[in-house]
């Protein structure tokens, strides 16, 4: 299939594969994928009235943890697929969820405490400006939490080889799951990543590794 990035096509996408993404996910993950959301956050040491944005929220698992671990967070979620926002807010109604970019964020410099973003970044066409407005939109000494697939060991191409049978199996969408196999294939590893945002002003704080490295979480600091 045709690699296309473009803002048109992945709204599309996930609008499309809105209905049936969780259930992928979970499949797809064994099962771990919450763990594994629940102790990144749980990681941030969030405190009571907080402003916290989750950037590509989907159908907001990582704000819906938010909540669960500091129920008097201010949480707002942002994403740009439609269908996933109403999946969202059926799910939880103490959450505001936004439609929009994150290449261009609607909100003022220094708003918010804590940014976090899983499974968006390699999304984004234009990753490198998103990166700069989740440091702009931080406050000074705010934290942006990243979440993703990791290194390229041999797990994770076994995974490569997994999900596109799991996904034929549970959805019609298969040529969707194709693109995001490929996107994490070409995805920077951890460590490059770091690079990628101190390079915009961003100072690591933490870093673990999940599932034997095939899932890794990035704390960095303004």
């Amino acid at each position: 299939m045709t690699f296309d990035k473009s803002p048109q096509k992945i709204q599309a996408m996930f609008n499309l594969i809105s209905g049936k993404y969780d259930l992928l996910n979970n499949v797809m993950s064994l099962g771990t994928q919450k763990y594994v959301k629940y102790m990144s956050i749980k990681s941030l040491n969030i405190k009571p009235y907080a402003g916290v944005i989750d950037l590509c929220c989907g159908t907001g698992d990582l704000a819906r943890i938010i909540k669960q671990i500091e129920p008097d967070a201010k949480v707002t979620g942002i994403d740009f697929s439609g269908k996933m926002l109403e999946i969202a807010r059926r799910k939880s109604k103490d959450i505001q969820y936004l439609q929009g970019d994150v290449t261009n964020l609607p909100f003022a410099d220094n708003t918010f405490d804590f940014a976090v973003m899983g499974f968006g970044l390699r999304n984004i066409q234009n990753a490198e400006k998103a990166v700069e407005e989740v440091y702009r939109i931080l406050k000074s000494g705010g934290c942006f939490m990243h979440l993703d697939f990791g290194n390229k060991n041999i797990i994770s191409k076994l995974f490569d080889f997994i999900i596109p049978i799991l996904a034929r199996l549970f959805t019609d969408n298969y040529s969707a799951y194709s693109y995001l196999i490929k996107s994490k294939q070409i995805f920077p590893e951890p460590e490059d990543l770091i690079k990628d945002f101190e390079s915009k002003g961003f100072k690591l704080r933490k870093r673990k590794d999940f599932l034997f490295g095939v899932i890794s979480m990035q704390i960095m600091i303004k």
